[in-house]
């Protein structure tokens, strides 16, 4: 018996012709499942604007899909960030005032003790002050002493020696004067010459007349002298010498108040 051949090119098309049908009815599923997801999509955005479905956002431009609807930006702009200064200010209104502090116990101690301190240095310092200022009482050097008017030479006679307020009582033809003992160079106590009728100061040679005046030696002035007062009787003063100038004695004089606690310096020669 003779066989038959088929063609190999006739056997594989038909299956090929047979599964037309079946990509076709596939293709047609898929078709009808895309245009109900494009429904229900345009369905749900009409329904909702604020909220587009996934499969519009996909198919909408670019354009569309970067300009936010106008219910969206009440929510946006709600959601913003507060500016700095305004969260600042709710913070400090938040935050829990804190209790005025108190003194402590050390604290006052140290303030104590301060004042202490300088209340004790106030007290030293005064009672310094009045220890170390000079008191002089009437009659010593330092202070007032009272001599008799007749205790006073004789115009250009020999001075008297005062030694407890180490002054010379002199009277020249100018006046009376209270000549202060010490030399003006050195400090020297100088004493007076009757052969020369001159004081003369043992230590350096210094020489002053009988009213103070310099004559020679390295003294660099006159002698000192102080202030006194002339007094009456009834205890006035009549007479008076502050700059230490020689005054005349004044009729009624009865006591002389040499005040050592006010030396005026001689005049200079240089």
């Amino acid at each position: 018996m003779a066989e038959t051949t088929e063609p190999k090119g006739a056997s594989a098309s038909q299956p090929a012709e047979g599964a037309q049908p079946a990509v076709e009815q596939a293709a047609g599923k898929v078709a009808d499942k895309a245009i109900a997801a494009a429904e229900g999509a345009a369905k749900a955005a009409a329904a909702n604007p604020a909220q587009p479905a996934a499969g519009a956002v996909k198919s909408a431009t670019p354009s569309a899909a970067a300009k936010p609807t106008a219910a969206a930006k009440p929510a946006a702009a709600s959601a913003a960030p507060k500016p700095a200064a305004a969260a600042a200010k709710e913070k400090e209104a938040e935050a829990p005032v804190a209790a005025p502090k108190g003194v402590t116990r050390r604290e006052f101690l140290n303030y104590v003790w301060g004042a202490s301190m300088a209340l004790f240095l106030v007290q030293f310092g005064g009672i310094t002050f009045l220890f170390a200022m000079p008191r002089f009482r009437a009659g010593e050097f330092g202070g007032k002493i009272t001599v008799r008017a007749d205790e006073f030479p004789q115009p250009n006679q020999a001075p008297v020696s005062n030694n407890v307020g180490k002054f010379w009582l002199v009277h020249t033809d100018a006046g009376i004067n209270a000549l202060y003992k010490i030399c003006t160079h050195l400090g020297c106590i100088f004493p007076w010459s009757d052969a020369a009728k001159i004081f003369a100061c043992p230590c350096h040679g210094s020489q002053f007349q009988l009213d103070g005046t310099y004559i020679a030696g390295p003294a660099p002035r006159d002698l000192d002298r102080f202030t006194f007062e002339v007094l009456d009787a009834s205890g006035n003063v009549i007479a008076a010498s502050t700059d230490g100038q020689p005054i005349p004695m004044p009729p009624g004089a009865d006591t002389v108040v040499v005040n050592t606690g006010q030396k005026i310096l001689g005049k200079s020669h240089f």
